[in-house]
């Protein structure tokens, strides 16, 4: 039995993909026998069954956006090992300055990175001066650092130098999937409820509305289905956009200038339990984001429901989707790339049925959550004893 503490910015009911990925290995570990407990903030809403978990919800002392500045964080000890999920700003600072502490230090340390962070103006300065700073700091005092995919590693600077130093460092870790939850079936209900006709052909877009996300760029998709149905022989397409935050209205207007306001669904935030329903509904999933994202959860979700995807082709997301395999990768920010590939998966059910299929085989092989555990249980017992050999 291992002692490991999970120390996540967000958690459920936050509906984040790093949170979700936290909570799926907390759980997953503690029903393994695993002691598990979990220290994050607040967040609003009804909390899902933590299982055998101890969740502290510390509240912070200050939070700017979803980086909560909780002290406490510094006195996290008496665990094998301490699993960061990152990013985590001010959660990283922390954690560097407890391992100053004597008791802390034996514990080993796995850094979870799912994506830097990128923003623009004066937001995206002091995230540049963060990337030069605390991020290399962070990764140079982890005993393992998890990444999602070598290709998205190699495309971040102090990730490439530590493959290129230290190899065995790095633990090629990607997004898991209930694949049982998220599986193929009927989702005419939810068709129904939003008055879609039944020929018409459905894309699916899942994201969080408001400026944390801005890099999931559902201004693109919305601007690619109005092209694409301004082209003559398109067929009757819409799109179902799950997802509530404080941009939700201002993309509502977006869709209705576009002049495809009746054809965008916008439907809110959607439990996770609720999402392979919305899946279903859907004949195919879209993906226009851009960095920082570096693997999207809800489009393996989506291929695992058999929904072939198209995607923005770009480090850590082409490791995902594999063009004309499982879907269709067209360039980040091109509109008229995402309309093409719209109606031309639209104007093809055998080509989405060809596509849907291989996406859910590749589901099963890569992303299950029981072989993913499996793997972080490795990776634990190499950060353990990676530390021991530091501290001998």
């Amino acid at each position: 039995m291992l002692r490991i503490a999970h120390l996540t910015a967000t958690f459920p009911p936050y509906p984040g993909g790093a949170g979700n990925t936290a909570f799926r290995f907390a759980t997953e570990q503690a029903a393994r026998g695993h002691r598990v407990e979990v220290f994050t903030a607040p967040a609003d809403g009804e909390p899902p069954d933590p299982g055998g978990v101890l969740v502290h919800r510390i509240e912070p002392a200050y939070s700017y956006g979803n980086a909560p500045l909780i002290p406490a964080l510094t006195r996290v000890e008496g665990f094998d090992v301490v699993h960061l999920h990152y990013p985590f700003i001010f959660g990283s600072e922390l954690t560097l300055l407890s391992r100053l502490r004597r008791r802390a230090r034996g514990q080993a340390l796995l850094v979870h990175y799912k994506n830097r962070l990128v923003a623009n103006g004066v937001r995206g300065a002091l995230f540049a001066a963060y990337e030069h700073t605390v991020a290399p700091a962070l990764v140079r005092a982890a005993d393992r650092v998890c990444v999602l995919s070598a290709d998205h590693a190699a495309s971040v600077p102090y990730l490439r130098r530590i493959a290129e130093r230290d190899p065995a460092k790095l633990v090629e870790m990607p997004n898991g999937v209930d694949a049982e939850a998220f599986s193929p079936g009927p989702g005419q209900g939810v068709r129904d409820e939003l008055g879609i006709p039944g020929e018409a052909v459905v894309a699916a877009f899942v994201a969080t509305l408001d400026r944390a996300h801005h890099f999931k760029r559902l201004d693109v998709a919305i601007e690619g289905l109005a092209k694409a149905v301004a082209r003559a022989a398109a067929p009757d397409l819409h799109l179902v956009v799950a997802g509530g935050g404080e941009l939700l209205e201002d993309f509502r207007s977006r869709a209705a200038s576009a002049g495809v306001g009746a054809r965008v669904h916008f439907i809110g935030g959607v439990p996770h339990a609720r999402l392979p329903e919305v899946l279903r509904a859907a004949d195919l999933f879209l993906l226009t984001t851009e960095p920082p994202e570096s693997f999207g959860i809800v489009v393996i979700e989506a291929m695992a429901c058999g929904l072939p995807a198209i995607a923005s082709e770009y480090p850590g997301v082409r490791a995902v989707v594999d063009e004309g395999e499982t879907g269709l990768l067209v360039p980040r920010r091109d509109a008229d790339a995402v309309a093409a590939a719209l109606s031309s998966l639209a104007a093809d059910p055998s080509e989405r049925e060809r596509l849907g299929a291989a996406g859910r085989r590749k589901a099963l092989a890569e992303w299950n959550w029981p072989r993913l555990v499996d793997r972080m249980d490795d990776a634990y017992r190499e950060a353990i004893e990676a530390r021991r050999r530091a501290t001998a």
